[in-house]
């Protein structure tokens, strides 16, 4: 059987504290010494949030937090983003190394910035509360601009929305505007290039009503292994998918279990997904989740295994 896709997230913890770029170069390798196809530059600079509070007029980042300043605006130059400076790092190196491998850059989606940042403070804002959906509408905008150029410079595009599972939003009754909210954002995204990453546990009606409808989507990414997303497995379905054009992005394994789920388990996981969905539908395995929470020994054991247990997979086929 052909080889499975394999891919990541997007977050590690740093592998070296004193130099950016030394982390980053070891994170690479890291990922290419285990088969990864589609890598990420680790995200090393920021948490999610913090990554766009500094390059989004009417955001500020301060000491742990951010914060909502202001009308919410494009950003006027993206050069000097830091997640585009990585990227364009990552290509270098690449080049240099005869590397053809996909990188993958992440957009925190609207729901989860808008209300993160908006939790946190809106004083000197046009918002009223978190509830005001102009502000996840300015967002949108905000970061159409940055995922057109995530785009433009090559790189496979990722939208993280937890806020979704999470019910930062009653997403029942405001369907008609995250439609728009993400639509606007995935405007101008080719679908095969386009993912959207959903962790947690997905109620039925998120997936069936709202996650497969997004237009220029082409892979919808999820949790399977954990503890609370197990259960995920019942919810997606090969018709919904078929009927919407949608690829599967597999999380196989948790990092976030007490103890990390053995090759076996991957195999399991990943069999359990072919059965119910089929081979084709599913675009790449990943990790449930970012693994910047653990201690690189741990990252590297989640990539480890996984590799492994698709290996036992494909073996076994």
């Amino acid at each position: 059987m052909k080889r499975l896709t394999h891919a990541v997230v997007g977050s590690f913890p740093n592998f070296d504290e004193n130099d950016i770029e030394s982390s980053i170069l070891k994170i690479i390798d890291l990922q290419l010494k285990y088969g990864i196809d589609v890598i990420s530059p680790g995200e090393q600079r920021y948490d999610m949030i913090a990554y766009f509070s500094e390059v989004l007029p009417g955001l500020k980042h301060e000491g742990t937090n951010s914060y909502v300043t202001g009308k919410i605006k494009s950003p006027k130059e993206l050069t000097t983003f830091s997640k585009i400076k990585d990227f364009i790092f990552v290509k270098n190196y690449f080049e240099q190394n005869r590397k053809t491998n996909k990188i993958k850059l992440t957009i925190t989606g609207p729901v989860t910035l808008g209300f993160s940042c908006g939790l946190n403070g809106l004083e000197g804002s046009p918002y009223s509360t978190v509830k005001d959906l102009q502000l996840y509408a300015d967002v949108s905008t905000a970061l159409k601009a940055i995922a057109d150029e995530f785009q433009k410079i090559g790189a496979l595009v990722q939208i993280d929305e937890p806020g979704l599972s999470a019910g930062y939003i009653n997403w029942k009754d405001f369907s008609k505007e995250l439609f728009q909210w993400i639509n606007e954002i995935t405007s101008e995204l080719q679908p095969e290039n386009t993912v959207m990453h959903v962790c947690g546990r997905l109620p039925k009606r998120l997936f069936e009503d709202i996650l497969v409808k997004f237009e220029n989507i082409g892979t919808l990414s999820f949790a399977f292994d954990g503890s609370i997303e197990k259960d995920n497995i019942n919810i997606i379905s090969r018709k919904v998918l078929e009927d919407h054009g949608k690829k599967l992005g597999l999380g196989c394994i948790s990092g976030a279990n007490a103890v990390l789920s053995d090759p076996e388990t991957v195999k399991a996981n990943i069999a359990t997904a072919v059965k119910k969905i089929g081979l084709d539908n599913i675009k790449f395995i990943h990790p449930d989740c970012g693994l910047k929470a653990l201690s690189p020994e741990k990252a590297e054991m989640v990539l480890s295994n996984m590799t492994e247990g698709a290996k036992l997979f494909e073996g076994s086929n």
